[in-house]
């Protein structure tokens, strides 16, 4: 089976018990995933309609039926299991689950007329029925090296069937998987688990009368997915053309206030340049050229530090040549000189090119790195800003 047709598979299903009993049919019902470890909301119903009102129209079903008229026997592997095990009667006419181990075979068989009236119902309302199965069989797809004992007593080892047989005294639970199951709950589990992902050696003949629900419910999954995602897809673009068409009118809104005071800006554009031009001499009559304050580059430098780093000098814009009197001094508004002593190379390395990246550094050079003992080392940087 291919991925996309798994996509469609039913990832929860209700799986509903037919007991027949001498009275009547009794109904009981619970929705489980196919993960399911122990279901706990098995309930009991009245009928049919009242399980579909409680779990909706559009849920997967699969019907299984116990009681009397179910049948289960331990017979050798056989193609011809069928007529071996009704004789006379149509093979048709019945209902089959059966287990094997490639030797011998546990089957589990009853009459369709025991419940042609729910399969009719469930046909006349169009209920997805997916899947249909009876007896004690599934039960055997959850046992590798188990025995349980309910109306048969049952032994597997190894996936092989080593006892099948009556129970000489039924039991409401048996043990199973570390803790105490009822046959419905084990019941339910191994359906569920079968429909997500289906075993070898397990078989139900009731899965031919749901092929097309299958189907059916195959392609209610395509068009439920695919309308959602037309509809959702709709119903995105609306809203996307609806806040497109906001902002393109609060856009249009905004450009007319603008060009109302668009001739008041050209009148401030002069004496803005003016103010500009003055600004940047003061700035230049201070001797300050960067782009930041000193203490901007002072904080930027000192929060990067390592604690493995010391510094014992930095520098800020050194002076150019040698001082000399009567002549004005000259720095180089470019460099910042950087000394102290680091723990290892690899520290330094990252730190240097953590500055690197800083937007306002040009490029930074290490001119002396010198090991002073067997854990520190002193170093020199000169760092160009922008």
């Amino acid at each position: 089976m291919n991925r996309y047709t798994k996509i469609w598979n039913p990832k929860t299903i209700v799986v509903v018990f037919l007991k027949i009993t001498a009275s009547g049919t009794v109904y009981s019902a619970a929705k489980l995933n196919g993960n399911s470890e122990k279901p706990t909301n098995i309930q009991l119903f009245d009928d049919l309609d009242s399980i579909v009102k409680q779990f909706g129209t559009s849920k997967p079903y699969h019907v299984h039926v116990i009681g009397n008229g179910v049948l289960s026997r331990k017979i050798e592997h056989s193609s011809l299991y069928k007529e071996s095990l009704i004789l006379n009667a149509e093979v048709d006419d019945f209902i089959f689950s059966s287990f094997e181990d490639g030797q011998q075979m546990v089957v589990s068989f009853c009459r369709k007329t025991t419940i042609e009236k729910e399969l009719k119902l469930i046909e006349e309302k169009k209920w997805h029925l997916i899947g249909l199965s009876c007896g004690v069989a599934p039960i055997l797809t959850l046992l590798d090296d188990d025995q349980i004992t309910f109306n048969h007593q049952v032994k597997i080892v190894e996936g092989r069937i080593i006892h099948f047989a009556k129970a000489e005294k039924i039991q409401e639970k048996s043990q199973w998987n570390g803790s105490f199951w009822t046959k419905k709950e084990l019941l339910a589990t191994a359906i569920a688990r079968l429909t997500i992902t289906p075993n070898e050696h397990y078989v139900t003949e009731g899965d031919q009368f749901c092929v097309r629900s299958r189907e059916n419910y195959r392609q209610f999954n395509q068009f439920k997915a695919f309308g959602i995602a037309a509809i959702g897809g709709i119903f995105l673009t609306l809203l996307i053309t609806y806040f497109y068409q906001n902002h393109i009118n609060q856009r249009i809104a905004e450009l007319e206030v603008d060009l109302s005071v668009y001739n008041e800006n050209l009148s401030m554009l002069d004496r803005l340049s003016q103010e500009k031009q003055r600004k940047q001499e003061l700035i230049a009559n201070a001797g300050v050229n960067a782009k930041s304050f000193l203490s901007y580059y002072l904080d930027e430098i000192g929060k990067s530090v390592p604690t493995s780093i010391t510094l014992s000098e930095m520098t800020l814009f050194p002076v150019i040549g040698k001082l000399k009197n009567k002549q004005r001094v000259e720095v180089d508004q470019e460099k910042i000189l950087i000394a102290g002593t680091t723990k290892g190379n690899e520290v330094m390395d990252d730190w240097i090119e953590e500055m690197d990246r800083f937007e306002w550094v040009k490029s930074i050079e290490l001119i002396n790195y010198l090991k002073i003992s067997d854990e520190l080392a002193e170093f020199e940087l000169i760092m160009t800003i922008e």
